[in-house]
């Protein structure tokens, strides 16, 4: 009983005290802030004072408390964002990863024997030129990857061209399409001779070296592969294509020969890099 009386007194005494300031403060006002009153409120700021302090100390941290919680809730949606981002990304990068080895398996069962122990890269096709006549593309791994300028290109079936130019993250390949492609051709009998490109979609055209020109003779239906040869840019044994026709030239021991690609480039998305630089 005489602690709640006391409790009584100390709450009436603030009341009065906090009423008192408030008068004191009006009449200072009207009196320009000078003489008594002016002491007597300095005098009841020093009282009041501790009380606002203690008051501030006590509900500040229910505040912070409370903005915080609302700091709290907007961090951490915005790292949930975050994390779901990153999820994505980890996810995409997982699946593209995934499947460029399920491309390189597949190129690899459906004819890449003849790479033999020659270190491949797999190489994504991002872009295939301006127009349906565009002898070269761009696929999505340079030297940052091992890949670099003048490497075969080849896919399930041949090959497809050569890596012309290289950046770090990017590569250019020209196709044997291409009326500047050349390739040093095994032809049967143990012949030689060489296939130029004669734009997209057209048979390449073949040179035989006539030079050392033997028996048996080329046929329609034989398929024709790389030379290998000393300063050839490619290794022995790639399908390079298949002969489409043959005929004699009047007047020259040199036949005309036509050669259809082995690979149509414009169906595959994912191609091999042969990691092989000629001697």
């Amino acid at each position: 009983m005489v602690t709640h009386k006391k409790s009584l007194r100390s709450r009436y005494v603030v009341a009065m005290l906090l009423l008192v300031a408030v008068t004191l403060v009006a009449v200072d006002k009207r009196a320009g802030g000078g003489g008594i009153t002016g002491h007597i409120r300095n005098a009841v700021s020093d009282v009041v004072s501790p009380i606002q302090s203690a008051t501030h100390d006590a509900l500040a941290p229910v505040g912070n408390f409370l903005g915080g919680a609302v700091d709290y809730g907007a961090l951490s949606k915005q790292n949930q964002q975050l994390r779901n981002q990153v999820a994505a990304m980890s996810v995409a990068a997982a699946q593209a990863a995934a499947t460029e080895k399920a491309a390189a398996a597949v190129l690899k069962e459906q004819g890449l024997t003849f790479v033999g122990s020659i270190p491949t890269r797999t190489v994504q096709v991002i872009d295939r030129g301006s127009s349906n006549f565009a002898s070269n593309l761009t696929v999505d791994k340079g030297t940052s990857q091992g890949v670099a300028v003048g490497e075969p290109v080849v896919a399930a079936g041949g090959l497809v061209g050569t890596i012309e130019t290289a950046g770090a993250r990017t590569s250019t390949v020209r196709l044997l399409s291409d009326p500047s492609f050349s390739v040093g051709l095994s032809l049967p009998g143990g012949n030689i001779g060489s296939a130029s490109g004669q734009g997209l979609g057209r048979p390449l055209s073949v040179t035989v070296d006539t030079t050392s020109l033997k028996t048996p003779a080329v046929k329609v239906g034989d398929v024709l592969y790389t030379s290998g040869l000393s300063l050839e840019t490619f290794p022995k044994g790639i399908p390079v294509g298949r002969v489409a026709s043959v005929s004699a030239v009047p007047g020259s021991l040199e036949p005309h020969i036509s050669l259809t690609p082995l690979v149509d480039v414009t169906q595959f998305s994912y191609l091999e890099v042969m990691l092989w630089s000629p001697p």
